[in-house]
């Protein structure tokens, strides 16, 4: 499982910070890996262990795409994450990530002088829209990535 996390994790960080994409083929081919590995494993109860997995990181990245806060591609590579590893350590990763994630945001924001308007912003929260033409934006899923390698760190005893 940890070399599936680490190279699918690698190869989405790869084309998203190349294009700025991750494609489907490779997202779908992540699932059924993910499918594939736990099936082969555990049988049934781990096609069972993926598809809770799956379904829990679409559920959760689902709301996140609505908002325009995420793209499809990251929807379905956390998706396929979800798969690869099940609920239970998806949502490690997905922990770590947001944290991550939250660290190179605040650096990003620092770097480019932006923290006078990213504070109002943040004050005028609700009336703002995440798919703004001029807000800042980052590739997510080498964020991603780097929390694959803390949470396969964290694994590496299962």
């Amino acid at each position: 499982m940890i070399p599936l996390l680490l190279l699918f994790s690698a190869a989405c960080a790869y084309t998203d910070l190349r294009n700025r994409q991750i494609p489907n083929a490779l997202t779908l081919a992540g699932a059924l890996a993910g499918f594939a590995f736990h099936g082969w494993r555990a049988g049934w109860a781990g096609l069972g262990f993926s598809a809770i997995g799956f379904g829990a990181a679409f559920g959760i990245y689902l709301i996140f795409f609505l908002l325009k806060g995420r793209g499809g591609g990251d929807l379905k590579m956390m998706a396929a994450l979800g798969a690869i590893l099940g609920w239970n350590n998806w949502f490690l990763l997905f922990v770590l990530t947001s944290v991550l994630g939250g660290v190179v945001a605040l650096i990003v924001v620092v770097a480019k002088g932006q923290v006078g308007r990213t504070w109002r912003n943040l004050r005028n929260l609700s009336q703002q829209t995440l798919d703004r033409p001029d807000a800042l934006s980052l590739p997510h899923a080498p964020v991603v990535a780097v929390a694959a390698l803390f949470t396969a760190i964290a694994l590496r005893g299962q």
